[in-house]
Parts: structure tokens; sequence; C-alpha cells
């Protein structure tokens, strides 16, 4: 296409071209407000929907390209706040195949639910209770290198133990350690004993917990999870509380990762290994924890790029299917994960008046590339953006606005804009590159899986 200033422009793409700043101007008018702070928000009107629409109407009711790939692609769509939404093209794919688990729930950092079975049923979570234990034992805040007086309870005959003796005193950490890592009943007991004075007194620290996070489906009477009448949870709140200990609790994070503890009992260091059969085998794996009474269960959580899957399986027959089936759930949604281009450093977002030459435009755009992880369902992908109020005199380099994604409450990607180091000339500018006019393959491709 000719320059604006050329001579030999003909009528009619001078009025294409008048059509076409007309809609530029409508894009500027509606998708940005300014804020007093020299900061822009988007404001409250379907800019998108509006500007497509005007577009079409501008040729000759002939939807353009960048409506079809916006459609196609993030299907972006406005609110009536400041933040817009775009919806991921949902991919077909079946159930993940579980083999033995009677209730299991997977969900991502947002706390979004991906899957669920039976997730409300209420069952035993066996040791998987120690995790709660461990959450309710940091919020006490006590030091963790004091030394606790252990006692040495009757649990059971199959009651998994580290074999602490009657006054042996061992760190408040070294408890944590090994209840977590080797699943040791007793050192939940005393956990108990040193934070809530009493196993009652601590169940009920327990369950103001679970209100706390959300746990609807969970009654806890001991530290330990040993099988007790009124002592329950669900695949759902045990998937609530993986997430909610490995975002929060670092100590959490750290210990359950490990695939031994060295603990100092009756004056030696013996060595503990982890119950957690996925530690080293499975790509990603972060833990949590295993549990056994009557049936098989396992909390797990794994990451793998930006994508965080936090998992509960109850009622497996077998320890090796509850294994089975936290993968079989892993993959599953690690399938269905795409990776979306939210910004890329070659698309032009705006042209701002250039400070030292008004003849020439600064041309804001991405920083750097920034791509995202989405999960394709019916929740929408979000993303709020400030910019520097249109009309703003800008020099080249300069920092000018950012934008974040998220999806639930988790962030998908963010991206920062500037100015380009070099301003452009408007009557060599070519207009067709602003996102309105962007091809089908600049706007929000995929990228691949995460």
């Amino acid at each position: 296409m000719k320059d604006i200033h050329h001579a030999g422009i003909s009528s009619r793409c001078l009025a294409v071209i008048m059509v076409t700043l007309l809609c530029l101007a409508t894009f500027t008018q509606r998708s940005f407000a300014d804020d007093g702070t020299g900061q822009m928000g988007l404001d409250g009107e379907s800019a998108f929907d509006a500007i497509t629409q005007e577009f079409v109407d501008a040729n000759g009711g002939q939807q353009s390209n960048v409506a079809e790939s916006a459609a196609q692609g993030t299907g972006v769509e406005q609110t009536q706040t400041d933040t817009e939404s775009a919806r991921a093209t949902t991919v077909p794919t079946e159930r993940p195949l579980l083999s033995e688990a009677k209730a299991a729930a997977i969900i991502d950092r947002g706390g979004n639910v991906l899957y669920e079975l039976n997730a409300d049923q209420e069952m035993s979570p066996a040791s998987i209770t120690k995790v709660m234990t461990a959450v309710v034992a940091l919020d006490a805040n006590m030091p963790l290198d004091v030394d606790v007086e252990c006692v040495s309870p009757y649990l059971g005959a199959e009651a998994q133990m580290a074999g602490f003796d009657n006054g042996e005193r061992i760190s408040f950490r070294d408890l944590l350690r090994v209840m977590l890592v080797y699943s040791a009943n007793d050192a939940a007991y005393n956990v108990a004993l040193h934070v809530g004075g009493s196993i009652q007194g601590f169940a009920d620290m327990m369950n103001k917990k679970a209100q706390e996070i959300g746990m609807t489906h969970s009654h806890f009477m001991n530290p330990h999870g040993i099988d007790e009448d009124g002592h329950y949870s669900s695949a759902r709140d045990l998937a609530i509380l993986s997430r909610y200990a490995l975002e929060n609790y670092p100590f959490i994070g750290q210990t359950v990762s490990q695939h031994s503890v060295e603990i100092p009992i009756h004056g030696e260091k013996q060595v503990f290994n982890s119950t957690d059969e996925l530690l080293g085998t499975y790509y990603g794996i972060r833990g949590v924890k295993t549990g056994y009474a009557e049936s098989f269960t396992f909390m797990g959580a794994s990451g793998r790029g930006k994508a965080n899957l936090y998992t509960a399986v109850l009622g497996c027959t077998s320890a090796a299917g509850r294994f089975n089936d936290t993968a079989a759930l892993m993959d599953w949604a690690y399938a269905k994960y795409r990776d979306w281009q939210l910004a890329d450093d070659s698309w032009a977002v705006r042209l701002q008046p250039y400070a030292l030459d008004l003849g020439y435009k600064t041309v804001v755009s991405a920083k750097a590339d920034a791509k995202g992880t989405v999960w394709p369902d019916s929740n929408s992908a979000t993303f709020s953006s400030t910019l520097v109020r249109p009309g703003r005199l800008l020099d080249t380099n300069m920092g000018c606005g950012w934008t974040l994604w998220k999806q639930g409450e988790g962030t998908i990607g963010g991206s920062a804009f500037a100015t380009r180091p070099i301003p452009v000339r408007m009557s060599s500018w070519p207009i067709f590159s602003l996102p309105l006019f962007g091809s089908s393959h600049t706007l929000g491709r995929t990228v691949g899986n995460a």
C-alpha cells in the first residue's frame, strides 16, 4: 500500500484509510480511560466487540481475519469491569483413567477444580492427616530448634513409629520432619502435645483451621490419622489442603520433597526414608503425603513450567494403585494444558506522540515476549492493564504500563510495556500492523503443550 502522503493516492484508498483511522480512534477512546494519574485502566465497555463490529461494517459486512483469529484463538471478550476476559478453546479429551481410587480430585494453583470423582465423599484420610498437623503446628510460630521432651505412646501394633523413649529430647524441627517424611505417628503425637497441650486441644485447632481454608467435609479427632470415629475428610478437601500447605508453608514444601531425613534418636543419627514412591520417578513431583487405614491414600503435588497441580486419591486397594492413579490424574491434566502467546515484542500496542518531534510517534510494545499456561475449560482467563493515557508525550525507551493475566486465583503471566528505541514518522508507519489489523498468527496463538 502507498504511503498516506503519496500524491497518487486514490479516493477509494483515502476512504478506506479514513475509516481505518476512525476505527482506531474509537478503539483508543473505548479501550482506555484516564484515571487522573497519567496511567490507564481498561474501561467498562466491550471495546473488542465494538471495534470488531465497526471494522466489519466498514468492510461491507465482511468479517476480517482479525475477528476470525480472535474468535478461534483466545476469543477475547470484554466485561463490565476493568478486567477483560479471554476463553481458551476447549480441548476435548477423555477423563483420566483411574484404576483403583474410589474418590479423587485435582486442582491447580489458582484453586480451579480440574477433575473430581466422588470428591465430597467423607472417607478416612489416614496419615495425610499429618499435613494438617504440620500446618497447625507451624501456625503456632514456636521456635523450630527448641527441644521437645517426648513421650512414647502406644498407638497400635501396626502403627509406624520413629521409636522415641519417654523423656527423650528431640527438636521440634526434627519431629515435624520425621512426621512428614517417614509418617512417624509418635512424632505427630508429640507435636500435638507440644503445640496444643493435649490431643483434644490440638484436634480442636485442626478443625478450626479446616473451616478457615474451606475444608467443608473434614473433621479431625487426632494428629496422626489412625482410624477413629469422627475422623474423616474428602478428596476435594485434601486437594485444597495440599495446595494451601505447599503454597503457604515453605518448610512443608521443602520437607516433603526429601527422599529421607536423618534424625538423632537414642543418641545416634538414624535415617528415615520417605514413603512417597513418586519422588524421583515422576517428572515434576513435589511430594506430599501417603496414608493407609484399610485403604491406601495419597495427597500429591507437582509442577511443570508455570502449571502446578494438587491431587488427592482415596480408597485405593494397593500402594501402587494410589501412585498410579495420582500419575494418571497429573498426566491427564498436563496433556490438556495449553501455552498461549500473551505478548510479543513485535506487536505494536499503541502509538504515542514523540516528545522531541511531533512529526513522529513512539511505538508502544511489550518489552519481551510472554507466554502463559492456560487450562482450556469454561473458566475464563482474565487480564487487567494499566497504560499511560493516550496523547501523552513520550520519549523513546520509556516504560509506560503493564498487563497481568490470571485464571481463577492463579497468575498466568504478565508483560511490561515500553516505547521502542526509534520513533517513526507517521507518513511511513504501516497502520495495518496495529493490533486491529494483526494477522491470525499473532493473535492469541497456541505455542504448544505444557
